[in-house]
């Protein structure tokens, strides 16, 4: 049955989630927090890598030789403002996030590929799920039931709030979990889950493979 993991808040990335831990096969995942003036460099190895903005902005410049790509990545105080922006980065890519006056909060996925997709950023309101690549993001599907490997991340405007979630597994009997604020829900791809009961206001971040 599927696990959850909670996320503190801290300075500089946060590594969460690898594949082989939890049940799942192909997603990393890590929360990246970086102070006013600040920068990070990385490099996507044989990764593709999706960033998403919590809150705050910075400028991301990707990439090297013919695939480069750069923009402002950003621009809602926090999550229950508007649509994130959202970048995609292909593997074998470097890319750097740089601050300005304020801070950024970034959720980092990754999964194996090999495929030669040109990098991409979307600014808020205008993000898709590209069909190029294999991360597929959604925010906010609170009807929807979610099937297969994936992980869903609850942030609620007061934080003394939670989520019970309905879990139900191939040959298992259903199973359901409270999840609170800052919490990643993760699925195996064998589990369905389905939101049952929450109070006041809930985002949610759901991370899947297409």
């Amino acid at each position: 049955m599927s696990v959850f993991k909670h996320y503190s808040p801290t300075q500089g990335y946060t590594h969460l989630i690898d594949p082989g831990e939890y049940g799942l096969k192909n997603l990393h995942i890590g929360i990246l927090n970086l102070s006013p003036n600040s920068t990070y460099f990385d490099h996507s190895d044989d990764c593709e890598i999706a960033l998403i903005v919590l809150g705050g902005d910075c400028r991301l410049l990707v990439g090297h030789n013919g695939n480069k790509a750069n923009g402002v990545l950003g621009k809602r105080t926090d999550v229950f403002e508007e649509d994130a922006c959202v970048a995609y980065i292909p593997h074998h890519t470097t890319y750097e996030v740089i601050t300005t006056s304020k801070s950024v909060e970034i959720v980092i996925c990754r999964t194996q590929s090999y495929t030669d997709n040109a990098a991409v950023i979307y600014d808020s309101g205008s993000f898709r799920t590209n069909s190029d690549y294999r991360i597929r993001i959604d925010e906010n599907d609170i009807e929807s039931e979610y099937l297969g490997e994936g992980l869903c991340f609850f942030r609620f405007v007061d934080p003394r709030e939670n989520v019970t979630v309905q879990l139900t597994e191939s040959g298992r009997e259903t199973a359901r979990v409270i999840l609170k604020n800052n919490d990643f829900l993760i699925l195996n791809e064998k589990t369905r889950a389905h939101l049952l009961e929450y109070v006041g206001g809930i985002y949610l971040l759901s991370i899947h493979l297409q």
